[in-house]
């Protein structure tokens, strides 16, 4: 697969269909994968904090998540790529493990979220195992508790940073062919949010849609934006003067 570098990150680019054939032919040669949907917020993170940056370079994939990060690859290094959301990437491997066989393990939301996503997983034909929501203090009772459960694919939405660190921290013990940050695709599995309407998702718009949705003392996301934008144009005027 092709890859790209923005800001020192490697990430696996090309059309949605390629990006997803090529984890499903990991996962069937055996390779245990951790998965990381790259989206502005994570990149913004990575470039603050050195021991998240790593983690991102020690994982499996990185897959261009948001539209921020397509935009980028495009400016920076004239890179054409499509996205892959984490929600859609977790979608269609739940569709893959009924084929598969594979046992699925949720980790992350509320109590009655995590259920109720698990509970509409299952009335979809998906083999989930079980869940636990996100907002533990013990990490030993949830890793005996997956063990236990011995799933194929564990997602986990804990939010940004908390659960790539929680997945690269526990991925060596836990024997799973695939483990993902999801986010908040949890909430929307379970139904207690709702993705943007497709127009919406089609005008690169998703991430103003989940703005507008979100509490008013968590509502960031446009300031780190525009520093992200600066930053995308600043490192491109430097690319041109090396050129």
């Amino acid at each position: 697969m092709k890859k790209s570098s923005l800001f020192g990150i490697e990430i696996t680019y090309g059309k949605r269909e390629e990006i997803i054939s090529e984890i499903e032919r990991r996962l069937n040669n055996g390779e245990k994968m951790f998965i990381v949907t790259l989206n502005v917020s994570i990149l913004m993170e990575a470039m603050k904090d050195p021991s998240y940056r790593k983690i991102l370079e020690e994982a499996s994939m990185v897959i261009p998540d948001g539209s921020g990060i397509v935009w980028a690859l495009d400016v920076i290094a004239n890179v054409k790529t499509d996205r892959v959301t984490g929600i859609d990437t977790m979608t269609h491997l739940c569709e893959l493990s009924k084929r598969k066989g594979w046992k699925v393990y949720l980790l992350g939301a509320r109590e009655d979220v995590a259920k109720k996503a698990c509970e509409n997983l299952r009335r979809n034909g998906v083999n989930v195992v079980g869940y636990h929501h996100g907002y533990f203090e013990k990490d030993g009772e949830v890793i005996v508790e997956i063990l236990s459960k011995k799933p194929d694919l564990l997602f986990v939405g804990m939010g940004v940073p908390k659960q790539e660190r929680w997945i690269h921290e526990h991925f060596k013990k836990i024997p799973v062919r695939l483990a993902m940050g999801v986010g908040g695709s949890i909430d929307v599995v379970s139904g207690r949010k709702k993705r943007a309407p497709e127009f919406v998702q089609k005008m690169k718009l998703e991430w103003l849609y989940r703005f507008l949705q979100s509490p008013w003392n968590k509502r960031k996301i446009p300031f780190q934006i525009m520093k992200f934008v600066f930053l995308v144009l600043r490192e491109r005027k430097k690319r041109k003067r090396w050129d």
